[in-house]
């Protein structure tokens, strides 16, 4: 017993050991949980996709042009926010790193890699599992957060190989996390300096691409499965609204098309706090219909899951878009409002 303690006195060896463990319970005990929470084959029996030429489809481009244009415009006129002190920043940067680690571990003993359909398998499986044990135990002990990051990014690269490049680009909000966290964590004073200033730009213009992925992916191309969970899980409030042509297939394509417009917004930096807290009454909305519908396992799969994008979401909210990296900034003739408001956060916040 007296030759391990000095082996236990060691962050990381406590980290390797506790997530050696961790991983055999996790990949003894993968889960069935898929995309959408629909299970392996999702069919509709009136299922018929939609036409670039439909009008639906041209309508909520328009749409979509006039709310991106709509924000463009907004953002040039409305007053600058400036960034609140250094303690309340770094407070909402211990949120983010503490949520993410803690998706990462429990997302990796239900025996998945970063997503809750994403179930490991084989010994390539195991090791991302394990992977990302170590990594969501570091984050969480705040010890090695920079090394952390960067086994983040290895990991997503782990993830792209087994379960493809589409995979990868759904959840690049990851590497966002990891890029920020790097640049946050440099081990010199002048790094840390040099880089700072397009931390959050970074942060949000990569979250914004994982946006638009899944936008495409999981609703507008992946309209069948959307749909079927619409079967069982009837989420569709316009018709309660009165407006019967709202049809479960309509209500895909809008969702599909407001999430690539968070997105599309988000990668331009154009009043990023208000299309952040819209996106997020949208998350926050999806947890509450599954605690309504009385199935409390998919609410806190679901929440598990949002981990990360709240903690990405409390630091948009907090630091808004970043200062060098906004599409405003290389429009000519900016007429920006220039009258500055402080935002203060409660220290209990």
């Amino acid at each position: 017993m007296a030759t391990l303690r000095p082996l236990l006195r060691r962050p990381i060896t406590i980290a390797l050991l506790i997530a050696a463990v961790f991983g055999l319970f996790a990949a003894a005990s993968a889960d069935a949980h898929v995309r959408w929470f629909v299970g392996s084959v999702a069919t509709v029996d009136t299922f018929e996709p939609y036409q670039i030429t439909d009008f639906e489809v041209l309508a909520w481009i328009a749409a979509a042009v006039g709310l991106i244009s709509a924000s463009v415009f907004l953002d040039m006129r409305l007053p600058e926010v400036r960034i609140v002190d250094t303690k309340t920043r770094h407070d909402f940067i211990e949120i983010l790193r503490v949520f993410t680690g803690m998706s990462m571990m429990l997302t990796a003993y239900e025996g998945a890699v970063i997503a809750p359909h994403l179930v490991a398998f084989d010994g390539f499986g195991t090791v991302l599992l394990f992977l990302q044990a170590v990594i969501g135990i570091l984050l969480i002990a705040n010890r090695f957060v920079r090394h952390a990051a960067i086994l983040m990014i290895i990991l997503h690269l782990g993830l792209a190989v087994k379960f493809g490049i589409l995979a990868a680009a759904e959840y690049l909000i990851m590497v966002a996390i990891a890029v920020f966290l790097l640049i946050n964590n440099l081990p010199t004073e002048e790094l840390r300096n040099r880089f700072k200033p397009y931390s959050v730009d970074l942060l949000r213009i990569i979250t914004g691409i994982s946006l638009i992925t899944l936008g495409f992916s999981e609703k507008l191309f992946g309209a069948m499965m959307a749909e079927h969970f619409l079967v069982l899980y009837p989420w569709n409030f316009m018709a309660t609204l009165g407006l019967d042509f709202f049809t479960d297939r309509l209500f895909v394509l809008s969702a599909g098309v407001m999430e690539v417009v968070f997105g599309i917004i988000l990668v331009l930096g154009t009043t990023t706090r208000l299309n952040v807290l819209a996106f997020s009454v949208v998350l926050f909305a999806s947890n509450v219909l599954f605690l309504i519908d009385g199935n409390n396992e998919a609410a806190m799969v679901e929440f598990i899951g949002h981990m990360p994008v709240i903690g990405v979401a409390l630091i948009l909210l907090l630091l808004g878009a970043g200062q060098r990296l906004k599409i405003t900034n290389f429009l000519p003739d900016r007429n920006v409002n220039t009258s500055v408001r402080t935002v203060t956060v409660p220290d209990d916040a």
